[in-house]
């Protein structure tokens, strides 16, 4: 009997002995400390690395709503048709909700604006992203220009269609292809207009004028002998 109790007090000390050396860890294990937690987000981006907006009021949308909807007898502010002005940030956020604003640009029946030439998907899901984001006037939203790669197809033509067309599709001045805007190269009225200088019309008429970076593009696609590239 005492023998089988000493057997019994062995194997706890024998236990207990292992069991001390089992949980001590090998200095060397590399525990988890807070300056090695992963500080992102859900994209793999750094929290707050964003320091702007990806779409730009002035530069993006306005062009879009000066040319196709505050026309003479629509939204501008002297005719200011159902009383939405649609000139400036202030004016659009001051008289027209996000949701009747895309309401109106995506009917397609007669109460859609603009009444005329309606904006095509493109304009139409640049101004939902825009609202998305939460309407933000924006800084600096569309990052470094590019002057290396001025084609006609990818920088000359989206700038007149978002910031010209809204006038110039049916007027006595038409910018709707190609050979109408290399004309206006041709004669000078282009970069004249554009940079309000000389005895030019300033375009766009009644907006605001394009911002270097866009202007410097179409020198440098006129300097290069205005390609249908």
């Amino acid at each position: 009997m005492a023998s089988s109790v000493t057997q019994k007090i062995l194997a706890i000390i024998l236990f207990l002995f292992l069991g001390i050396f089992a949980c001590k860890h090998n200095g060397n294990y590399d525990f988890p400390t807070p300056s090695k937690t992963n500080n992102t987000n859900n994209n793999s981006n750094p929290i707050n690395s964003n320091l702007y907006d990806s779409i730009c009021f002035d530069e993006q949308i306005l062009p879009v709503l000066v040319s196709n909807c505050a026309k003479s007898g629509c939204h501008n502010d002297t005719d200011r048709q159902a009383g939405v002005v649609l000139i400036s940030y202030e004016s659009l956020m001051a008289t027209i909700s996000s949701q009747l604003l895309m309401q109106c640009i995506q009917d397609s029946g007669q109460m859609g604006m603009p009444r005329t030439v309606k904006l095509n998907a493109l304009q139409v899901s640049l101004i939902q992203n825009w609202i998305n984001q939460g309407m933000k006037k924006g800084i600096d939203c569309e990052g470094p220009c590019d002057t290396s790669n001025v084609t006609f197809s990818g920088i000359i033509r989206p700038i007149i269609q978002n910031s010209c067309l809204g006038c110039h599709t049916n007027s006595t001045t038409l910018l709707t292809d190609y050979s109408h805007i290399k004309a206006l190269v041709t004669n000078g009225k282009l970069l004249c207009s554009i940079n309000y200088s000389g005895a030019c019309q300033p375009m766009p008429q009644g907006g605001v004028k394009l911002p270097p970076c866009k202007l410097k593009q179409f020198k440098i696609w006129v300097d290069a002998g205005a390609p249908n590239n």
